[in-house]
């Protein structure tokens, strides 16, 4: 009697422990889905499971596959992975008749079948669980080969041990949560996050991780989901730590009934507070290096390799006249520069003579705009490299424009300077000269003339003395012209209408033969304000560039004098340009300086433009001229406008 309530008491106990083995499965065959599909972390492990496991996704190809599938299956990865299941253990090219993957596609609920594969020669059982996307749709489908599980049932408690030791093992945060909300199970990487000790976080509710806000989200999870499909959802969520304060994770949530039925919760916790901190810090150097480019006064553009232009700043877009948009997608580096040049950049690039390998220091090229215009600019550059490759290059454009510009008017103005230091001299030069040569000249001319009246009528002495006369008179104007030149005669300033002189000097020299074949041109702006000036001599200047004008045009062509306000307002501006010849780019630098002239022997003294430049400096303004060989001359003079008189030599 004893033995057969022994016997009695022994297959009750055989049940529960069916139960508790068959409950564990389903437990440790649930937590492995989660471990295949979450964590590449646990590739050890799962490689380590005894069963034949493997992941298809909808279409029946295999996306994973333990090792015990490659070892039994006697199949390398590139042999499976990737690959239809039933092209690659059976040779169709359709799915099995009652296969249970189709069974799990069409219901969405786990399935279990035998298969027969001829790899195995023999049949052997597999069972199938759906997994599922936040939409609800089936994205995976997990392959398990239970034949071998089916014989180790017995074995539960060293399989349970083993996963129990997996879970330990585990980097991320495992929770086993009950109908309850109760934890059930948690290892020590969920006790580092939490904060709580494993032995209390054991027991806890698992909606106390949370504030109320993520609370309630979870709490949605589980009422709108489906209650007969399981729940895989991940998300980045706050929870309280045992000290109370908020810390970033990453939690994944799955949902799985045992084979009696009750819904076991699993929950995947991995801390990315670090990783978001690092994300912020690099957003933020990010955003400060992007601020640095777009705003930087200078030019700045990368390329690829291949010449696309990957970055092209605000600078770079007022610089060459491209928007960065238009840059990037449609114009290759080397539409920016000249032809040849972006060759010679990347040659100094990767020479070490110009910075060391891979570094342009700064030196002066020729970018080209949008529109074609060609751009001083200053650049420095480096090539990018990865892993030792050249992947990208990038330079720093200075834009010279202006640089180039002060330079320019600085020449210019040292030009001026020299020259007014130059007339100054020879001014004073001239002064001496011409009253040491007046002298002589009067008596000769005083001593000719005394001997021309008393000779004879007819004497052939007459015509050598007039050529005496002649010659004399001509050093005195010469003479006169240096003494003018010198400045040595006073006049007084008075306010005079620039046009009104200009029409009086015109008026007395366009009758005359010269002037017969050309056509003067006369563009004066009626709302010029008086300036203070000495009419005389300005209709001297005046009267001095059209006749050189004239003879420039060989007596035929057009003469335009114009007159208009300066860019300032303070000052007046007459220029004179004529059709003419030219003058030589050698002669332009001296076309002032006295006693310089191209005409012919006899024809000039060279003083003519050297008077006019004193004239126009003792009314302080300031003469220049423009011209090219064969394309005419522009003369152009700037007059200040004056309130207050002064005396000016001449």
């Amino acid at each position: 009697m004893d033995v057969k309530k022994d016997l009695e008491k022994l297959k009750k106990e055989n049940e529960v422990l069916q139960k508790l083995l068959a409950q564990v499965e389903g437990e440790k065959t649930a937590l492995y889905e989660q471990v295949l599909q979450t964590r590449a972390e646990w590739e050890a492990a799962f490689n380590a499971i005894t069963d034949r496991v493997f992941v298809e996704d909808a279409n029946y190809s295999v996306l994973r596959a333990n090792a015990a599938v490659l070892r039994d299956y006697g199949l390398t990865p590139g042999e499976l992975l990737g690959e239809k299941c039933y092209q690659v253990f059976r040779g169709q090219e359709e799915p099995c008749p009652g296969c249970p993957v189709t069974q799990t596609l069409e219901t969405g609920k786990p399935a279990f079948g035998e298969m027969e594969n001829p790899r195995l020669k023999g049949r052997y059982y597999v069972r199938t669980y759906p997994i599922f996307d936040r939409k609800g749709r089936i994205s995976e489908v997990v392959v398990e080969d239970v034949t071998e599980t089916k014989k180790l049932e017995d074995e539960l408690r060293e399989s349970e041990g083993r996963f129990r030791r997996i879970v330990e093992q585990a980097n991320d945060g495992i929770l086993a949560i009950g109908e309850d909300d109760r934890i059930e199970l948690s290892n020590k990487s969920a006790a580092d996050i939490t904060g709580y000790p494993i032995e209390l976080l054991t027991g806890m509710n698992f909606n106390a991780l949370f504030d109320e806000k993520n609370r309630a989200y979870i709490k949605g999870l589980f009422e709108h989901g489906d209650p007969n499909m399981d729940l895989w959802v991940c998300s980045e969520l706050e929870i309280l730590n045992a000290r109370g304060e908020h810390k970033e994770t990453e939690i994944c949530i799955t949902t799985v009934k045992d084979r009696q039925g009750a819904m076991k919760t699993y929950a995947y916790l991995r801390d990315v507070s670090i990783t978001k901190r690092i994300e912020n810090e690099l957003r933020k150097a990010n955003d400060f290096l992007r601020n640095l480019i777009e705003n930087s006064v200078d030019g700045i553009i990368a390329a690829d390799m291949k010449g696309k232009i990957i970055i092209f700043n605000k600078s770079a877009e007022r610089l060459l006249g491209y928007q960065a948009e238009e840059a990037i997608e449609r114009v290759h580096i080397t539409q920016l520069y000249p032809p040849g040049v972006a060759k010679e950049i990347m040659r100094r690039l990767r020479s070490s003579e110009y910075g060391g390998e891979g570094r342009l220091e700064t030196c002066r090229f020729t970018l080209m705009s949008k529109t074609g215009e060609e751009i001083p600019i200053n650049i420095s550059a480096a090539i990018i490299y990865e892993g030792g490759k050249e992947i990208a290059s990038f330079g720093i454009f200075t834009d010279l424009r202006e640089k180039v510009k002060m330079e320019r008017e600085l020449q210019e103005t040292q030009l001026q300077l020299l020259q007014s230091e130059k007339m100054a001299s020879l001014g004073k030069l001239a002064a001496g000269v011409a009253h040491e040569i007046n002298n002589p000249l009067g008596g000769i001319l005083i001593f000719s003339k005394m001997l021309l009246e008393e000779l004879p009528p007819g004497d052939p002495r007459a015509g050598d003395l007039e050529r005496i006369c002649d010659e004399a008179t001509r050093c005195k104007e010469i003479v006169k012209g240096l003494l003018e030149f010198a400045r040595q005669t006073s006049y007084k300033m008075e306010p005079a209408d620039l046009n009104r002189a200009l029409v009086q000097g015109i008026s007395l020299l366009e009758n005359q033969a010269l002037f017969h074949n050309i056509r003067i041109v006369k563009d004066l702006d009626p709302n010029l304000p008086p300036i203070m000036a000495n009419t005389g001599q300005l209709n001297q200047v005046f009267m001095n560039i059209i006749l050189n004008a004239a003879e420039a045009m060989a007596g035929q062509g057009t003469l335009t004098v114009r007159t208009q306000m300066g860019p300032e307002k303070t000052t007046v501006i007459v220029e004179f340009t004529d059709t003419g010849c030219g003058i030589k780019e050698e002669y332009l630098t001296r076309i002032f300086d006295p006693f310089f002239t191209t005409k012919e022997v006899g024809k000039g003294t060279g003083l003519g433009l050297a008077m006019s430049y004193g004239i126009v400096e003792k009314h302080r303004g300031r003469i220049w001229v423009k011209s090219r060989e064969g394309e005419g001359a522009t003369f152009a003079i700037e007059l200040p406008v004056r309130a207050e008189t002064e005396d000016i030599t001449a």
